[in-house]
């Protein structure tokens, strides 16, 4: 992003992880709460996308949906 932070669609374990400059490790920003169709939870994410007002785009290829999530991410 803008940041330089980089998003990774980590489909192995069904969620976005986010790492900023300097950090280690990554931080899952988007699922992580078991594979699932619920709003919280992703199926096999495949790919991502931000659009012009850094919202966040994630192709849930499991569920068949992309998921909007909105900008400022926890």
């Amino acid at each position: 992003d803008h940041l330089g932070q980089i998003y990774v669609a980590d489909c192995g374990n069904n969620r976005v992880v986010r790492w900023c400059e300097g950090d280690e490790e990554g931080e899952a920003v988007v699922g992580g709460n078991g594979e699932g169709n619920q709003s919280n939870q992703l199926y096999s994410p495949t790919g991502l996308s931000f659009d012009n007002e850094e919202n966040l785009y994630v192709a849930d290829q499991g569920n068949r949906r992309i998921q909007k999530y909105e900008k400022n991410l926890n």
